[in-house]
C-alpha cells in the first residue's frame, strides 16, 4: 500500500487545491515524489569525495532524432500522422512549447494543426520536441546528461573547501559521471 506521508496527506489535507495540475501526468510525478519523500534518505556524499558512475546506455538500431518526414506523413498507410497524435497526447506541453518559441521569434504559428506554417527551421525545434516526447536515443541521453550539471551545482553549494581536491580547477563533475552511449551499429549510420 500507501505509505504514512501519503496518508496523511490524504487523510488531512483534502482541502481542494485551485492550483492542482490538471495534467494526469505531472499529477502522477508529485505522487511518485510525495511517495519518494518517505523513503529513508542516505548519508550523502559530500563533494568532492563522489564515487566515480557511469551510465552504459546501450544503441542497436532505434531511432535517435524523429525526422520530420516520420512525424508528418499522409499516406495510405498512416491513419493519423504522428505529429498529430503527439500534438493531441500532450496538448498542454505542446501548447507551452508553441508559447515559448512565439517569445523568442514572432513569426512562429500558434500551436494549430496546420504544419505547412511551418518553416524549416522551426521544424528542427518541432523534431526536438517530438523526440523529448518519444523512446528516442536523443532524449536517454538529455536525461542521463543532467546529472553533470547537478553535480557541479552540489559542489558548489557544499563542497569541503578544506580538501586538496576543492581546489579551484583540481576538481570536475567529469571526473565523477560519465554516460556512455554504445552504438552496436555505428559503421551503418550515414549522419
Amino acid at each position: 500500500g500507501k505509505n504514512p506521508s501519503e496518508t496523511a496527506f490524504k487523510t488531512y489535507c483534502c482541502m481542494v487545491d485551485g492550483h492542482e495540475p490538471s495534467n494526469a501526468g505531472v499529477r502522477w510525478r508529485l505522487a511518485a515524489l510525495g511517495r519518494g519523500l518517505a523513503l529513508p534518505m542516505p548519508r550523502p556524499y559530500r563533494a568532492p569525495f563522489f564515487p566515480g558512475i557511469t551510465v552504459l546506455i546501450p544503441h542497436y538500431g532505434e531511432q535517435i532524432l524523429v525526422q520530420k518526414k516520420d512525424l508528418f506523413r499522409e499516406d495510405d498507410r498512416s491513419v493519423v500522422p504522428l505529429m498529430h497524435w503527439l500534438r493531441q497526447k500532450y496538448g498542454e506541453e505542446f501548447n507551452a512549447f508553441s508559447d515559448r518559441m512565439r517569445a523568442r521569434n514572432s513569426d512562429w504559428p500558434v500551436a494549430t494543426d496546420q504544419w505547412d506554417e511551418y518553416t524549416e527551421e522551426q521544424w528542427e525545434r518541432l523534431t526536438a520536441w517530438a523526440s523529448m516526447r518519444l523512446q528516442t536515443l536523443w532524449r536517454t541521453v538529455a536525461g542521463m546528461c543532467y546529472y553533470h550539471p547537478a553535480l557541479q551545482c552540489h559542489f558548489e553549494a557544499q563542497a569541503d573547501r578544506k580538501s586538496s581536491l576543492a581546489q579551484d580547477g583540481v576538481w570536475d563533475a567529469s571526473d565523477c559521471f560519465t554516460c556512455l552511449v554504445s552504438m552496436q551499429m555505428y559503421k551503418f549510420f550515414d549522419q
